[in-house]
């Protein structure tokens, strides 16, 4: 539950941070370092260490966390993996001996941003910034670009939804992010920056443990890539349809449609029954 909740703040605080650095199509970026190995320390709820592993400028990647928190009196231990390639997020289990894949939805707003035409890849680009200011605002969160220097590397600092991410300039990896949701902080600090080379070991899947095809997972990043490409061809229609969506509408603002109120309760409701469990 706890990393859920962080999931989902530092997902909308990065979205932002994405939209200010638009490329051919916006979200795709390189690292400044073809290959790393960086070391995290989590403190907060959860207590422990984090290892991303990095190659390819970054578009395949391999999280492998160890972290305890108390619960109910009792200490739990976590321990997991994370691989991350252009197609599909592995996840992994170490001590449920369990694992899942879904579809990367990077990969599927490519490929939505594939099929338009020249004209709307055109606006998409045009209005990745002024998307990111009117998700800011609407997220009563703010973004500056060079706000920090993290072991050698500048840094823009993206702040919504209760969340502070300082990302490498011109990218989405951060180097600290703070959460503080319903109380449960978490933070996760940059130790280290290794970018001598990568063992391909640590890209392996661990042994023994099967994965099975998370179907709702990909139905859901297949709701997030529509959404976010629908919202980059139209920034105006996307502020009209969400203020009164998120947060407290403004006196002029329009009128939730019954459509966006059953998707926003189905959202909600999805997100009750994840973190119920």
């Amino acid at each position: 539950m706890i990393r859920l909740l962080g999931v989902i703040a530092a997902a909308a605080v990065l979205l932002c941070a994405d939209l200010l650095i638009a490329e051919s199509p916006p979200w795709t970026k390189e690292l400044p370092f073809q290959q790393a190995a960086i070391t995290y320390e989590i403190s907060g709820m959860e207590v422990g260490s984090e290892v991303l592993y990095l190659k390819n400028y970054g578009r395949i990647s391999a999280r492998h966390r160890q972290t305890s928190m108390m619960m109910f009196g009792l200490i739990q231990t976590r321990s997991s993996v994370e691989i991350t390639t252009p197609e599909w997020i592995y996840l992994f289990d170490l001590q449920e001996r369990k694992g899942s894949k879904s579809i990367n939805p990077e990969k599927l707003m490519i490929e939505k941003f594939q099929k338009l035409s020249q004209e709307d890849r055109q606006k998409v680009s045009d209005n990745a910034e002024k998307m990111a200011n009117v998700l800011g605002g609407g997220l009563q969160g703010s973004v500056e670009q060079n706000a920090v220097e993290i072991l050698g590397y500048w840094c823009d600092k993206t702040s919504a939804l209760g969340s502070t991410i300082y990302t490498i300039h011109d990218t989405s990896l951060p180097l600290l992010s703070e959460t503080d949701i319903m109380g449960i902080k978490i933070k996760s600090v940059a130790t280290s920056i290794n970018t001598d080379g990568v063992d391909d070991r640590y890209f392996d899947f661990p042994r023994d443990i099967p994965v099975h095809h998370d179907e709702e997972a990909d139905q859901m990043a297949q709701m997030v890539a529509q959404q976010t490409m629908a919202a980059l061809k139209d920034p105006e229609s996307y502020k009209s349809r969400t203020q009164g969506l998120i947060g407290t509408p403004s006196s002029g603002s329009p009128a939730i449609s019954p459509e966006d109120q059953k998707e926003m309760e189905e959202a909600m409701q999805k997100i009750k029954e994840l973190l119920g469990n």
